[in-house]
């Protein structure tokens, strides 16, 4: 029986990035996945854009990225806490976890990689955990780097460029080459769905195009000069794997393989 499986993004996008390609590989074996997004995403582009509208054009957004992964739209499920303010909703977030869990009973259920720099990913990571425990610790967990892919030698343009400031960053460098060379082991070989995962990654223009051609308009693209974001379109999605899902690949067992 193909495992069941619910993916938990902190943004609109992170779906994608981190294990689009595993998604829409268990889709077209049929397998049920849900993806449920913890934020409303609302504060990416708030300096050049009304906040309120925002949230609706990435909620759109994720629609029509599902759709091009082969999920229906209307199994997306959208928590609406406050974009960068995740930590601060921990109760109500644990909650809602809880619940989707109970609700859905999944076999595999795949988060943020639980260093994943940015704060909404490690509040996503430590959230679904809780829950987890109090619902069902054996289920399998696969963590998934988005932010830290963000470090040299990955991403050679990213952190400080020499002095103090190096220095201070080293430490947090060390850290991610050792999380992505020795604990994110398990790969997913996504190479014929790649293109499944390119158009879904395209589906959220606001952080691929600049809205209306306005230089200021941040895109993914922008970070390290395009390398950070090179590392989502490659043939290969990485994992951590924890939680009942030691010695098992990320594909194995999957609707993909089954």
């Amino acid at each position: 029986m193909a495992a069941r499986t619910l993916v938990f993004a902190p943004h609109p996008d992170d779906e994608v990035l981190g294990c689009g390609g595993t998604i829409a590989r268990k889709a077209l074996a049929g397998t049920d996945v849900r993806v449920v997004i913890m934020t409303d995403g609302r504060t990416s582009h708030a300096h050049l854009i009304d906040p309120e509208q925002l949230v609706l054009i990435r909620r759109a957004e994720a629609g029509a990225a599902a759709r091009e992964l082969g999920l229906d739209p209307t199994t997306c499920t959208f928590l609406d806490f406050p974009d960068g303010e995740l930590h601060r909703h921990r109760t109500p977030a644990i909650a809602a976890v809880s619940d989707l869990l109970a609700s859905f009973q999944p076999d595999e259920v795949y988060v943020p990689h639980r260093d994943d720099r940015q704060p909404d990913h490690v509040a996503t990571y430590h959230i679904v955990q809780s829950a987890l425990r109090r619902h069902a610790p054996a289920v399998r967990m696969f963590e998934y780097p988005v932010w830290l892919w963000h470090a040299w030698p990955w991403t050679r343009g990213a952190g400080p460029a020499g002095g103090m400031a190096r220095s201070s960053h080293l430490l947090g460098t060390i850290s991610a080459m050792w999380e992505l060379a020795f604990r994110c082991r398990e790969r997913s070989d996504v190479s014929d769905v790649l293109d499944r995962k390119l158009r879904a990654l395209g589906a959220y223009h606001s952080q691929m195009e600049r809205r209306g051609g306005d230089p200021r308009w941040p895109v993914l693209a922008d970070v390290a000069d395009g390398e950070f974001l090179r590392h989502f379109t490659g043939p290969e999605e990485y994992f951590r794997s924890s939680r009942g899902g030691h010695g098992r690949s990320a594909t194995e067992g999957t609707g993909a393989d089954r």
